[in-house]
């Protein structure tokens, strides 16, 4: 009986790690980077002291305590503090606002009524940078890449996740982020005589009237165009178009005419308008318009939005592996862009790798893929491959490490194919003009002119028709010599 009682403490006892550790987890899923005021429009310092903030918003439906001792948020140079406080919560569906400098941020804000800490963020990098949010266990909880093509570049507004994208809106610290939804107009003015109503001004009618506020301009009917601001070539960018109407409600009704900019349309009844993806397939600044026209049938344009994408090559590449003991694999992004790679994936030797979705590496950095993590060995090196969700090769890496096995010493009986060979194999590793070098210099030393054989060969070959004509002189002027000449 005693054994069956530890059984059942040892029992209830693992069900609620279990429990506790699924509830952490959750809850860390759960609290996110929502919008970053990284580059004010004047100085992004008064009097010595930051004005820059962050948004932190969470989207769970249970309150997440937060042990400021311990959590950190980096800001791309450091893990930064939250200063004068131990613990706090973040309710359910509710931000706060991780300043650099608490007062300078309500000196900015006016009025503000949310939350908002003070941290010992001091400069958040204007060209780009990595910003994470760290638990007390030292786990990056959520992990944003931004770069100032996005949005938010000393144009007075902040960068804000907008239907899962990010892009430059006004700021809207603690509230919803500007662009999710429009604002309902605001309702007619009540009057303070109470009731809503006055007297009419008519000697004992006793009758009232209301007394209607004065309308304001009828809000025009609006569009709005929601992507990323960046793209990969050969990787299908996402897009969605609304329609707000003249109350702010979304409209269902009517036809969007989309232009890619790239050559490229899309024509579609406005109800049946869900996010899509198009392909660029050349790198360049692309100018997408969306165009909404309530009458089906019409080529009046009502309401128009336009937003500038900018498609980069996938300049990924695997810069460096590891040895047989450990074989890491090493992605480098050289680009000026952080470029999204999640479901990329690399392929080895009979098996394959799946890049984790959100994974964004950043300009200029590098990410180093453990072999406990891929489970590729040293036999993968010779067939390794970065590759997209669309299954195009991005880089190559035998072909790329591959060194040029050509010889000059070609012998005739072969020089067409090993020639051929020769040329498959430069044309992977070098340029085109460095293979048309290549081989120029090949066609000249094996067709080069063989003039010694050939001068040998019109000296024996006159050395024998003389002889032969001495010969027969001879035999014609003495018959009967053992060299007969037979002419037919």
């Amino acid at each position: 009986m005693k054994d069956i009682a530890i059984s059942k403490k040892i029992i209830i006892t693992i069900f609620v790690a279990i429990f506790l550790f699924s509830s952490v987890h959750i809850a860390k899923a759960n609290l996110l980077i929502n919008e970053i005021m990284y580059d004010l429009s004047g100085s992004d310092s008064s009097s010595g002291k930051s004005k820059e903030w962050i948004e932190i918003y969470n989207d769970g439906s249970n309150d997440i305590t937060i042990d400021a001792s311990k959590w950190r948020i980096y800001d791309g140079s450091g893990n930064r503090t939250i200063n004068g406080e131990v613990d706090f919560s973040i309710s359910a569906g509710s931000y706060i606002v991780l300043a650099g400098d608490k007062d300078a941020f309500l000196a900015d804000h006016v009025g503000f009524s949310g939350i908002v800490y003070d941290t010992g963020i001091t400069s958040l990098n204007n060209t780009g940078d990595t910003l994470k949010i760290i638990d007390q266990d030292g786990n990056a909880i959520d992990t944003i890449v931004y770069v100032s093509s996005q949005g938010g570049a000393g144009d007075g507004n902040s960068l804000q996740k907008i239907s899962g994208s990010w892009s430059g809106a006004s700021p809207t610290p603690s509230a919803i982020n500007e662009g999710a939804v429009f604002p309902p107009i605001p309702p007619p003015v009540v009057s303070p005589s109470g009731g809503g109503s006055v007297s009419s001004g008519s000697s004992g009618s006793g009758s009232t009237e209301t007394i209607k506020p004065k309308t304001t301009e009828e809000q025009k009917i609006k569009t709005q165009i929601f992507s990323k601001n960046i793209g990969v070539v050969g990787i299908p960018v996402s897009f969605d178009g609304r329609v707000y109407g003249h109350q702010g409600e979304k409209l269902y009704s009517g036809k969007v005419f989309w232009n890619f900019g790239d050559g490229d349309s899309k024509e579609i009844q406005l109800n049946y308008n869900q996010p899509f993806t198009h392909t660029y397939f050349y790198p360049g600044e692309y100018t997408v318009s969306f165009f909404y026209y309530s009458n089906y049938y019409s080529d009046i344009v009502d309401a128009s939005s336009q937003v500038t994408i900018k498609i980069i090559p996938a300049s990924v590449t695997i810069s460096r592996v590891g040895d047989e003991e450990d074989f890491f694999i090493e992605l480098s992004n050289d680009t000026d862009y952080g470029i999204d790679i999640s479901s990329w994936f690399l392929v080895g030797d009979n098996k394959s790798f799946t890049i984790p979705k959100n994974t964004v590496l950043a300009s200029k950095k590098k990410l180093i893929i453990s072999p406990r993590i891929t489970n590729f060995s040293i036999l993968d090196k010779s067939s390794l491959k970065l590759m997209t969700p669309q299954n195009e090769i991005v880089f190559n890496y035998a072909v790329a490490m591959e060194k040029p096995s050509y010889s000059r010493k070609i012998s005739k009986s072969n020089t067409t194919t090993v020639s051929t060979v020769a040329t498959a194999k430069l044309s992977d590793i070098l340029p085109a003009n460095a293979v048309a070098s290549e081989l120029a210099q090949d066609k000249n030393s094996t067709n080069s002119f063989p003039i010694f054989p050939v001068i040998s060969a019109i000296f024996i070959g006159v050395s024998a028709y003389g002889a032969y004509f001495i010969r027969k002189r001879k035999a014609s002027s003495e018959p009967g010599t053992d060299f007969d000449i037979m002419d037919e």
